[in-house]
């Protein structure tokens, strides 16, 4: 009788055993079915994206057959050479400045060796401009030629439009300091402006409202006509080398930032000073 219980004591434990397993089993099948879904929200994710690249696809495609198109009436006349050709550069040039929309460049912030560029911009838009949030911001560093307090400016990135017309919006309380503002542009928009900023000034002097938006001028919110600004191609070349050209500073930081187009010019207030050192 003992031996009896005893072996069915056994099968039970056996049985117990089996039991167990099934249900590691089930979990693990559980687990499994779980990473497939999420596997298949992934594809899924990864179809929808590959579709999307190829429709950007398509696009390029259907440019470059356009641009071939215009290679070929080159080709065939040459007088419409200049016109094209002017045209893509004014293309390249609309993309330069579409990329550089959402970038701001700040003058004035000391350089300091093994800095936090993001934390120091964060801390100065804080202090100097009053905003209490923490912007977001894509890629910061240095860039350009070195100003007169020995830093180079330094050049953010902004993932949001509003919060960087905020900053600008604040930008008017750098008024009589050592700090300065201004949205980046191409150096050939920034010369277009420059020509532009006496007749701004005067315009605005004569109790008009004038606004310069990239590198074209409305007067009482009329066009102001571009014909009248003369810019030689040749001086135009000269004064981009002029702003690319290295300088050497007294203080030489640490050359490990990414490339990025010239320094634009400054538009927001600024002293002729440099900033003391904190």
């Amino acid at each position: 009788m003992n031996n009896r219980i005893a072996k069915i004591e056994t099968e039970v434990e056996k049985i117990e055993d089996v039991r167990q397993q099934l249900s590691s089993v089930v979990q693990r099948m559980d687990q499994a079915e779980h990473s497939l879904a999420e596997l298949q929200q992934h594809n899924k994710e990864m179809e929808n994206s590959f579709e999307g690249m190829g429709q950007v696809v398509e696009k390029v495609l259907e440019k470059c057959d356009l641009n071939r198109n215009d290679i070929e009436k080159i080709e065939e006349n040459p007088m419409q050479e200049k016109s094209i050709i002017k045209e893509l550069q004014e293309t390249v040039l609309d993309l330069k400045c579409r990329s550089m929309k959402n970038n701001l460049v700040f003058n004035g912030l000391t350089y300091q060796p093994s800095e936090d560029c993001e934390a120091k911009l964060q801390n100065f838009i804080n202090r100097q401009l009053g905003i209490e949030y923490m912007v977001t911001l894509g890629n910061v560093h240095r860039f350009g030629k070195y100003g007169r307090n020995g830093a180079r400016p330094i050049v953010a990135r902004f993932v949001y439009r509003k919060e960087l017309e905020h900053v600008l919006k604040q930008a008017y309380r750098l008024k009589n300091t050592n700090f300065g503002i201004n949205e980046q542009f191409p150096p050939e928009i920034e010369i277009r402006r420059r020509k532009l900023y006496p007749i701004l000034k005067n315009e605005k002097s004569l109790g008009k409202q004038a606004r310069l938006v990239r590198d074209k001028l409305y007067i009482n919110g009329q066009l102001y006509n571009p014909e009248n600004i003369n810019i030689n191609p040749a001086d135009n070349d000269r004064e981009i080398n002029n702003q690319q050209a290295p300088s050497t500073p007294q203080h030489r930081e640490a050359a490990n930032s990414p490339p990025i187009p010239p320094r634009s010019k400054r538009t927001r207030t600024e002293s002729d000073t440099a900033e003391k050192s904190r």
